[in-house]
């Protein structure tokens, strides 16, 4: 048997502060054998760190003095490691030549190129619709445009030739006529290939990379990924998903996979993350999850919050899809509060208005300068 991955997270942090370094911050530890746990402990007394060791082995106190613990062999560099992850996060996300700003989060319009989306009831299926939803989402502020060919309700898998009819073309015509990029979502590697030919720069695999064909094929064309949560398989629902601890067992999987993505290629500077609401897990998950999303900063990678009108929402409000505007609105401004760059809507116009307002909440130095005047887009080419 395999020895477990020693893996480190923050799990505590101060409020918004000028000096983030002086401040306290609670990493917790796991996976440590009695020896690393030992040196680890020791060093951290040394250096004045206050610890807790159990299970897992907790260490709080200013950023500052972590920075002592690389002298630990590798457990010291995986905990200085993931502070410093948490404390820097990624500020661009390269996408086939371009560089998205993520100074700010950004504003992905999702466009339904299926009859049966339990959004929209098949409303833009039709490139006449499609393209017209399309360019509405960008005036409206979408920094990004998602084309998805399968609806995420589990019942029957769409063939995948049928999915290509359905998304490449979209794809081509939105790639030739749009200044933002262009994202897919698939889970299909031969659906994936097809539509970054035709233009699209983002594969995102809600399958959490069970073929890693996917990550190859961003590899390969440069596009980036999102590696997405999820327990069991797409299409397919889970009644009754257990898990011993949702935020340990998501962040371990985020962890594996990316690290599966790069192995194959994939630069850390095109990979984003998205925990998978509603993909295998209960409300209680699904809500401890958003509660601590500000903890998967440690991964390093952008937090893609995919949180729409999810089932979590409809459970918790009692309303229909087409009445959770509010409820969503509430997951966002707590998701993009926890760090959240990337934010999926529907409700384009919205959001972007919603996480404006909560930028200039959240900072005078952001509200005035991250905002670009409208019709610039938030992307450059790399240079």
């Amino acid at each position: 048997m395999n020895a477990p991955r020693v893996r480190a997270r923050v799990v505590t942090w101060p409020g918004p502060s000028r000096d983030g370094r002086r401040a306290a911050y609670e990493i917790r530890i796991s996976g440590t054998t009695l020896e690393e746990a030992r040196s680890l402990l020791g060093a951290a007394h040394r250096l004045g760190l206050q610890s807790r060791d159990g299970e897992s082995i907790t260490l709080c106190g200013p950023a500052s003095r972590f920075e002592g613990l690389q002298d630990v062999e590798a457990v010291g560099v995986i905990v200085t490691g993931a502070l410093e992850r948490f404390l820097n996060p990624p500020r661009t996300l390269q996408l086939r030549g371009r560089t998205l700003n993520l100074e700010r989060p950004r504003i992905v319009g999702i466009l339904n190129a299926t009859p049966d989306s339990f959004y929209d009831g098949g409303r833009y299926f039709g490139m006449p619709a499609a393209l017209a939803r399309a360019d509405a989402m960008v005036a409206e502020g979408a920094d990004l445009i998602e084309v998805g060919g399968e609806s995420a309700r589990p019942g029957p898998v769409v063939d995948v030739h049928e999915e290509a009819r359905r998304v490449v073309p979209v794809v081509e015509a939105l790639a030739g006529r749009l200044a933002v990029p262009i994202a897919v979502d698939t889970y299909k590697a031969d659906v994936a290939r097809r539509a970054v030919r035709a233009g699209a720069a983002l594969i995102n695999d809600i399958s959490g990379l069970t073929d890693v064909r996917l990550a190859e094929i961003a590899a390969d064309t440069g596009a980036a990924l999102v590696v997405m949560h999820i327990q069991g398989r797409p299409k397919v629902h889970q009644p009754n998903p257990q898990y011993r601890s949702v935020a340990d067992e998501v962040y371990a999987y985020l962890e594996d996979r990316t690290d599966a993505a790069r192995e194959v290629g994939v630069p850390r500077s095109r990979i984003l993350v998205d925990p998978g609401f509603s993909f295998g897990k209960a409300v209680r998950h699904d809500l401890e999850i958003l509660r601590r999303l500000g903890e998967f900063r440690s991964l390093g990678y952008p937090i893609y919050l995919a949180t729409s009108r999810k089932n979590y929402i409809r459970d918790v409000l009692g309303l229909p899809f087409e009445e959770l505007l509010e409820g969503t609105a509430a997951a966002v401004a707590y998701g993009v509060m926890q760090g959240a760059r990337l934010v999926r809507t529907h409700d384009v116009r919205f959001m972007r208005r919603l996480v404006r307002m909560l930028e200039a909440i959240m900072g005078p130095d952001v509200a005035t300068s991250s905002f670009e005047s409208s019709g610039t887009p938030g992307w450059e080419v790399a240079t």
